[in-house]
């Protein structure tokens, strides 16, 4: 950006004078346009196009009053980022990823608007942010961060310091189809044999229930009785016999694992109770060791540990997204889907689609074992009306 002058510190915002060129006015495209070399004509074309394009008058007077009696209201929006954070975390009740995610989305932010007054911030502004941090991303990652873009906004309006929202006159980009590759069994296979024991053993729940991490790291060895908001075991006194959904001869079940899906917690169908058949509790089992913890997918922390994570309740209970982490890790070590870009190599949670998969396989339907909300139910236990489904009991064989 040009260098203003001292003798050229009374022109209009935008307006720059050039000893050989003359008078040129930046344009809100950011392109300059030359207004000749009349310093009057210059000015008088300069404000008033500043003030048709960029500024909404009563906007600058009122801000300009207002600034008057509060020296804060003209600081760069960057200084005001702290404020609006702190009342996200007051008013909204966010989950560990969305947690990292606004504090990622905050500082972008922060270093975009670091010489932008909140009043001056315009469409213009929004696209150049979108197209500086996530210019590759895809269209569904693009409308992630303009709504992000437009939460920050509503609160600057909300805190009196921004009169309209721009993020809200962005259209919204076309929405990217799934480009992620789905996880072989054979691949599964490989990954799971060079995981480390917490990982296997949440490998191996995840395809036996086809749930996800965030149901998986919350399973308890053993509870007095299902209760919602909670997922773990309650075993039987002694086993029963039941029939398998492939139409096989019965098998033994030793208790049931109830599930409590996160995703879906307000659906009726969210509720599930899974049989623990002789798979389940090899793994169960498999999974006690030395460490006294009551979760099955547990890890005794490491000496750099800042002790008990967000969200947890014990020390050894591991979050989602370090379990997800820990896959990830696994996977590009050993070079499986190496030939895939990163963002197409399948995740922890394409063992659920490979449980669905291999359960279909052996005609048995996954979805009310998946808890999707449009699932044929079993009612099968009523306390306080609360209903649970349980699902017909069914197995894949791993070995």
């Amino acid at each position: 950006m040009p260098v203003r002058h001292t003798s050229n510190s009374d022109l209009p915002p935008y307006l720059y004078h050039d000893a050989d060129k003359g008078y040129r006015l930046t344009l809100i495209d950011g392109k300059r346009k030359s207004l000749g070399k009349d310093r009057t004509a210059a000015i008088a074309i300069a404000m008033e196009y500043n003030r048709q394009m960029r500024f909404n008058t009563n906007s600058i007077v009122s801000s300009l009053i207002m600034n008057h009696e509060n020296g804060d209201l003209l600081k760069p929006f960057s200084r005001h980022l702290d404020n609006i954070h702190r009342r996200i975390l007051e008013r909204e009740d966010l989950g560990a990823n969305a947690l990292s995610t606004l504090d990622n989305d905050m500082g972008r932010a922060k270093h975009f608007f670091t010489d932008v007054n909140a009043m001056d911030i315009t469409l213009r502004h929004v696209k150049e942010y979108l197209d500086t941090f996530h210019g590759e991303a895809s269209g569904n990652v693009r409308n992630r961060k303009t709504s992000f873009l437009e939460k920050i906004f509503d609160y600057a309006i909300d805190e009196g310091i921004m009169n309209e929202n721009p993020a809200k006159k962005k259209l919204r980009d076309k929405k990217s189809k799934k480009i992620r590759k789905r996880l072989s069994f054979e691949k599964y296979k490989e990954i799971f044999a060079a995981a480390p024991k917490f990982l296997q053993v949440a490998m191996s729940l995840a395809l036996q229930t086809t749930h996800a991490v965030n149901e998986l790291s919350k399973i308890k060895y053993d509870i007095k009785k299902p209760k919602t908001g909670v997922c773990g075991c309650v075993w039987f006194d002694k086993p029963v016999f039941l029939p398998l959904a492939s139409g096989e001869c019965e098998a033994k079940v030793y208790g049931k694992l109830y599930i409590h899906r996160q995703k879906v917690e307000d659906e009726e169908t969210s509720l599930v109770a899974i049989p623990i058949g002789e798979e389940l509790k090899a793994i169960i089992d498999s999974s006690r060791d030395r460490v006294f913890s009551p979760y099955v997918v547990h890890r005794m922390p490491t000496r750099r540990s800042n002790g008990i994570a967000e969200g947890n309740d014990h020390l050894t209970q591991l979050t989602p997204q370090y379990i997800s982490k820990e896959f990830s890790k696994v996977r590009d070590a050993i070079g499986v889907y190496d030939e895939l870009q990163k963002d197409e190599r399948p995740t922890f949670h394409e063992v659920r689609a490979l449980s669905a998969y291999l359960f279909a396989e052996q005609n048995v339907d996954p979805q009310q074992r998946m808890a999707h909300k449009n699932a044929k139910t079993t009612e099968i236990y009523k306390e306080g009306h609360v209903e649970w489904d349980e699902v017909q009991h069914a197995e894949i064989k791993t070995a």
